[in-house]
């Protein structure tokens, strides 16, 4: 009755403040003005006949990381068909570009219950898998009341949700409870579900492991290769507020021992550009949108998803969301294709994956450090083609052995 009561007053906030919200988003420019009914559950999309399976991920790393389980699932259902729901639109922009032809995307509804059982009246899944920790509980409960499987993939859990999780015990256990499997990105993670009652966690390790390559235009590439020919580069991806102006500062320490240095900047949130670009001081910046580079000291990406570029232009990249309490993103992107990765202090979204960086110099670094390790990487190329190849063959092996788990545990799909 408690858990009744619960879910039902969540609803009645959410139902008072989703119109706010969206209009809030669609002003920002984060929100789709042609798909927003979709998150009140309508949809002009037609179901097609035979089994659906679904899966959610709620930004860009999370959605890219589906890709290769759909793409097993496929290979052993070639009959099924698969519903992708993300919560942003930079997720949708970068899932919808890579989808098979069975696969529909949508926004995910916010969580109240008359919109997600439109949402789930319409779509029927047979199963449905989430990926990492985004958890509504109408959309958890609604869905386990119609006997349909939920897989909680990349599950993770800090120190500080367990106990805020323990506090309220009889809402915890209810919505964990939901979960037909659990699969933790690490045995500390493991522990921690089963603290809360979560008996179905197990380790799996991160399934962002199996994701391809990031992809790239190859005449944007060939373009930007001649632009920045002679020039030594480095990347610096996925920026927060605050950390471009620690950049500006970086690159010009590093330009007294480099003068032809050129710093790439790729920001998470390409409507931040005109901002920083009015932070800089003493830096002459040239944009993406431009297409032309002359003497400038930093190139700024204002385009979306063209990391797949830079990452195979540069040898070095500096993971951003780590100079700012963020807690950092995905260093497998850049190790993947092969530019080192590097990051700051606060990089405590990903500690599941430092287990790879072992004994290597990339991890959580002050300003003068990442300095200091720029200046030796920059004056020994061979030095970082070796530290890449190693880490790529840490990549591999650790891939494999999560490919033979999730073989494993599809079979049951």
């Amino acid at each position: 009755m408690f858990y009744t009561i619960f879910l039902a007053f969540w609803s009645l906030i959410v139902r008072v403040s989703a119109p706010f919200f969206i209009a809030r988003r669609l002003k920002k420019g984060r929100e789709d003005s042609l798909r927003y009914k979709e998150r009140y559950g309508i949809t002009d999309q037609i179901r097609s006949k035979g089994d659906l399976i679904w899966f959610h991920g709620a930004s860009v790393g999370e959605s890219l990381s589906i890709l290769p389980l759909i793409q097993k699932i496929a290979e052993q259902k070639p009959q099924a068909n698969f519903l992708i729901t993300t919560t942003t639109t930079a997720a949708q922009r970068v899932v919808s570009a890579r989808m098979s032809k069975n696969t529909t995307h949508q926004f995910i509804p916010f969580d109240a219950i008359d919109w997600i059982n439109k949402f789930l009246d319409h779509w029927q899944p047979k199963a449905a898998f989430f990926v990492e920790s985004e958890i509504w509980p109408n959309i958890l409960w609604q869905t386990h009341l119609r006997n349909v499987p939920i897989t909680l993939f990349n599950a993770r859990l800090s120190e500080t949700s367990l106990r805020n999780w323990l506090w309220v015990k009889k809402i915890s256990k209810k919505l964990w409870g939901c979960f037909f499997a659990i699969y933790a990105q690490s045995d500390e993670f493991t522990k921690r579900f089963h603290k809360l009652g979560a008996k179905s966690a197990k380790t799996l390790g991160n399934i962002k492991l199996l994701s391809d390559k990031l992809p790239f235009n190859e005449v944007e590439y060939a373009h930007w290769k001649e632009q920045i020919e002679g020039r030594l580069c480095w990347v610096v991806a996925s920026t927060h507020q605050n950390e471009e102006e620690i950049i500006f500062n970086v690159h010009q320490r590093l330009k007294k021992d480099f003068p032809n240095l050129l710093t790439i900047i790729v920001p998470r949130h390409v409507e931040r550009c005109e901002d920083i670009i009015l932070s800089a001081k003493n830096i002459k910046i040239a944009r993406f949108t431009d297409q032309i580079l002359q003497d400038e000291d930093v190139l700024l990406v204002d385009a979306m998803a063209k990391l797949g570029v830079f990452y195979r232009l540069s040898s070095v990249a500096f993971v951003g969301g780590s100079l700012v309490p963020v807690g950092g993103h995905n260093p497998l992107e850049p190790a993947m294709i092969g530019a080192f990765p590097l990051w700051g202090p606060h990089f405590f979204n990903v500690n599941d994956m430092t287990y790879l960086f072992e004994g290597m110099p990339c991890q959580q670094m002050n300003v003068d450090q990442l300095v200091n390790t720029l200046k030796n990487m920059l004056n020994n190329p061979e030095k970082i083609t070796n530290l890449v190849e190693e880490l790529q063959q840490r990549i591999s092996d650790s891939q494999q052995l999560i490919n033979q788990k999730i073989d494993e545990i599809i079979t049951t799909v």
